[in-house]
C-alpha cells in the first residue's frame, strides 16, 4: 500500500558508550494518536499489518516485510500529510478509529481537506491492541523501544543507549542476559540490519536470516559468555558486559553494524571502527 521502495544489540552496548561526536537532529514525530498497531482490513481477519511508531512505520504480510522511516510532513484542516519514505501520503484519522491512507493520484498534492484530495486509492486500517500475527514477537518487541534508540544512540552516545539496548535485549527484565536472549538479539539485529539495508526482505530471504542467526547467535552468545561472564553464572548482567565488552571477531558483526546504520548512523560509525575480517 504504501509504494514501500531486525537490531543491533550486544554489538553495541559497550562501544557505543565511549563514542562522542556530533548529535543527530530530531524528526518531526508522527501524530501520538496514530503511534499504534494497525490491521487492513480490520484486527480479526487481517491481510496486512502496521505499526507506527514515533519514526518509523513497519509493514508486514504473509510474503514480505518493510521497514522504513516516517515523520509529519504538514497538518492539514482534517488530515495530516506523512513522509513515509521516499513517499508522502495523506492520513485521516476517523471517529471509529478507522485510519486512511493515501496515494496521491498522478500530480496531484495536498488540498484544503481530505475530501478535496485526489487520490489514486486509499486503504483503511482498523486500530488494533494487540499485534497481528503477521508481526513476528521479536520485531514487535524492537518496534516498542526503536523510538527510545533512534533518540538516545545518536552520534552523542551516552550510557542512555546502552542502557536502552539492554533492556531490549533483556526479554523477561531480570537484568541479566542468557544464552537465549543474546540468540535472540542476535536475530534481532540480523534482520533490522537486512531491513534497514533493502527496506523490504521477503518471506524467503526472512528464512535464509533465520537459519543465519542460529548458527552467528551461537557462535556470539558463545563468545560472549566467555568473555564477559566473570561470576560463571551463564548469564551476562550490564556490568559484565560494559565492563568486560569486546566486540566478538565474527564477519556478521561488522555487516550487521554497518546495514543497520542506514537507519540509525551512530551504528555505522561504530562499524567502520571494527576490522574487516574475511567470512
Amino acid at each position: 500500500m504504501f509504494g514501500f521502495k531486525p537490531l543491533p544489540t550486544l554489538f553495541l552496548i559497550a562501544a557505543l558508550c565511549s563514542w562522542n561526536g556530533a548529535k543527530a537532529q530530531a524528526s518531526d514525530e508522527i501524530p501520538k494518536k496514530i503511534q499504534r498497531n494497525w490491521a487492513l482490513p480490520d484486527c480479526n481477519k487481517y491481510e496486512e499489518a502496521v505499526i507506527f511508531s514515533r519514526y518509523f512505520v513497519l509493514r508486514s504480510t504473509e510474503k514480505d516485510m518493510t521497514l522504513l522511516e516516517t515523520d509529519l510532513a504538514s497538518t492539514q484542516k482534517d488530515y495530516w500529510i506523512l513522509d513515509i519514505g521516499a513517499e508522502k501520503h495523506p492520513a485521516l484519522l476517523q471517529e471509529d478509529g478507522v485510519l486512511k491512507l493515501g496515494t496521491y493520484a498522478e500530480g496531484a498534492g495536498k488540498a484544503k481537506d481530505w475530501d478535496s484530495l485526489k487520490l489514486d486509492h486509499h486503504d483503511e486500517y482498523t486500530g488494533c491492541v494487540d499485534t497481528p500475527k503477521l508481526i513476528p514477537n521479536q520485531i514487535a518487541r524492537l518496534m516498542r523501544y526503536i523510538d527510545r534508540i533512534k533518540q538516545q544512540c545518536t552520534l552523542s552516545v551516552t550510557n542512555e543507549c546502552a542502557g536502552v539496548l539492554f533492556k531490549l535485549a533483556d526479554e523477561d527484565s531480570d537484568k541479566k542476559l542468557t544464552k537465549t536472549e543474546i540468540k535472540h538479539a542476535v536475530a534481532s539485529a540480523i534482520i533490522f540490519a537486512e531491513l534497514a539495508d533493502k527496506q523490504t526482505v521477503d518471506d524467503k530471504d526472512a528464512l535464509k536470516m533465520i537459519a543465519r542467526s542460529k548458527v552467528d547467535g551461537e557462535m556470539i552468545a558463545t563468545d560472549l559468555l566467555k568473555s564477559c561472564d566473570k561470576d560463571k553464572n551463564g548469564a551476562l548482567n550490564y556490568n559484565e558486559l560494559v565492563e568486560n565488552f569486546k566486540a566478538p571477531e565474527f564477519p556478521v558483526v561488522r555487516d550487521t553494524l554497518l546495514k543497520a546504520g542506514k537507519l540509525l548512523p551512530s551504528f555505522k560509525v561504530i562499524g567502520l571502527t571494527l576490522p574487516e575480517i574475511a567470512e
